[in-house]
C-alpha cells in the first residue's frame, strides 16, 4: 500500500491530537522530570531514496550511514515526550558530491515497567520533518527538499537513578514529493520518478543513547534539606 505525504501528515496530526486529549491537563508539576539524551545510530535507507540519490549525483552511495540525535523532553510518572533533533555528523561524500540530513520529532513514549525500575521497555512512536539535502557536483548551491515522518521506536533501558543507558531500534517512515521537481530541474536525466510519485526515503535504524534525568521539584526541595 502506497503511504503519500499527505496521508502521513494527517497521521500525524492524529497522533498529536489523540496525545493532547488523553493527558487532560491533570498532572502534579512536582512529579515533572526533564531530560536531556544523546544518541547515535546506523541506519538502513530504503533503495528507492537511494536509486534517486545516485542518479540524481552520478555517484554511488550506500544505504548504510551514521546518524546522530539530541533529545530534550521530560517525563510524567511513566509518560515521556520529548524532541528528537536528527542530523548526519558524518556527512557521506562521493568526490565532490554530498548528502546530508536534518530533521526534528516530536516524541510520546511510555515505561511499559515500574517507572524507577533499574531496566525498562519504552515503546515511542512521534511525527515529524526531514530536511534532505544533494550537493551536486556541477552547482555552486545545494538542492533540498523538506518531508513529513512518523518514527516508532523500542528502547531498552538500564537506568540508575538519573544516568541511563539504552539499545534502541525502529522504524522511520519518510516521504519526500519534493524531489521529484528537484529532478526535472536540477537532474533532467532522472527517469525513475517522472510519474510524480513520491520519493520513499523509509529506514530502519538500530543504535545507544545516553540519557540523563534532572531532579524533580519535590526531590530538589528533598536534597535540599538534606543539605
Amino acid at each position: 500500500m502506497r503511504i503519500s505525504s499527505k496521508n502521513l501528515l494527517l497521521a500525524a496530526i492524529f497522533v498529536l491530537c489523540t496525545q493532547a486529549f488523553a493527558a487532560d491537563n491533570i498532572y502534579d508539576k512536582d512529579l515533572v522530570r526533564g531530560f536531556v539524551s544523546l544518541k547515535g545510530d546506523f541506519s538502513n535507507m530504503r533503495s528507492t531514496a537511494l536509486r534517486f540519490l545516485n542518479e540524481a549525483t552520478g555517484k554511488s552511495y550506500s544505504k548504510y550511514y551514521l546518524d546522530g540525535h539530541a533529545e530534550i523532553g521530560a517525563e510524567y510518572l511513566k509518560a515521556r515526550t520529548w524532541f528528537d533533533i536528527d542530523f548526519m555528523p558524518l556527512t557521506p561524500e562521493r568526490g565532490n558530491t554530498s548528502w546530508y540530513g536534518y530533521g526534528i520529532t516530536w516524541m510520546w513514549g511510555y515505561k511499559l515497567l515500574p517507572q524507577d525500575f533499574i531496566f525498562n521497555i519504552i515503546p515511542s512512536v512521534g511525527p515529524g520533518f526531514e530536511l534532505q539535502n544533494i550537493r551536486l557536483a556541477d552547482t555552486a548551491r545545494v538542492i533540498s527538499t523538506l518531508g513529513p515522518t512518523l518514527n516508532l521506536e523500542l528502547e531498552l533501558r538500564l537506568q540508575l537513578p538519573r544516568l541511563s543507558v539504552g539499545v534502541y531500534g525502529g522504524y522511520k517512515v519518510a516521504r519526500h514529493d519534493g524531489w521529484d521537481e528537484l529532478s526535472k530541474s536540477h537532474a533532467p536525466n532522472i527517469s525513475y520518478y517522472d510519474d510524480g510519485g513520491d520519493v520513499n526515503a523509509d529506514k530502519a535504524f538500530i543504535g545507544l543513547k545516553f540519557s540523563w534525568t534532572f531532579l524533580n521539584g519535590y526531590q530538589s526541595r528533598q536534597k535540599e534539606f538534606l543539605d
